[in-house]
């Protein structure tokens, strides 16, 4: 219980702040500086060079990173030299699939429209915030949380790895590595028009909170019960 006090506990503290930001109009104040009302739209929403470095290119390096992590996995069973890290392999494999999946299916069932979409940005839907009400005659705009941002952001999962690993310089360089790319590739899309700054923010909570869980019930047993995960002959 010590562990989700210590790593979940906190998110309280962010979502609250996340949602002082969204009721004081950060929202559409940031998007504001990205839009242009001379051609009544966002600049860089089809530019070449974001579109497919900074947006596709970005899933496709994590994406690869996953699927490199499965394959690790996998070939433990093989190899005797690859079993000690067969669960931590797993554990970073589902992070990286889990958490974007998460926020995935959180803007699938989402009444948040883009930035694009809203009236004073180019669209014509009122701008509502989080916990404001939409028109009954709104089509769901499926924009919330912020879905490209969940790409930087599972990398969170590195920081747990540092964890089982018992190396606090692992951690570290996870952490920075997950709040560094997730904000990054969020702001890409919040120049884009693509989502609101609380999107990306939200985005964030979401995979901490997967991937706190998923290392919970995975590799945190093992912690309380003394051994390493990344140092067991025997991790099954």
């Amino acid at each position: 219980m010590r562990y989700f006090a210590i790593h979940l506990l906190p998110v309280i503290a962010v979502a609250a702040s996340i949602l002082a930001m969204d009721h004081a109009g950060i929202d559409p104040l940031v998007s504001g500086w990205f839009f242009d009302p001379h051609i009544n739209g966002f600049p860089l929403r089809y530019n070449g060079f974001v579109e497919v470095a900074l947006h596709h290119g970005a899933k496709y390096v994590v994406a690869l990173v996953a699927v490199a992590a499965y394959a690790a996995y996998l070939i433990s069973f093989l190899s005797e030299s690859l079993r000690p890290q067969r669960t931590p392999c797993l554990f970073i494999a589902l992070a990286l699939t889990l958490a974007p999946l998460a926020v995935a299916a959180m803007k699938f069932f989402s009444m948040r429209h883009c930035p694009w979409d809203v009236a004073g940005f180019g669209g014509y839907v009122p701008y509502a915030g989080l916990l404001e009400a939409y028109p009954f005659n709104a089509a769901p705009g499926r924009c919330f949380p912020a879905g490209h941002a969940s790409t930087g952001f599972c990398l969170f999962a590195f920081y747990f790895a540092g964890l089982a690993f018992k190396n606090t310089a692992w951690a570290r360089v996870g952490f920075a590595l997950g709040l560094s790319a997730g904000l990054a590739l969020g702001l890409v899309r919040i120049m884009q028009g693509a989502h609101f700054a609380t999107h990306v923010l939200w985005s964030g909570v979401v995979c901490w909170i997967v991937i706190t869980v998923l290392y919970g019930l995975m590799l945190q047993p093992r912690d309380q019960r003394g051994g390493v995960a990344g140092q067991q002959t025997s991790p099954e």
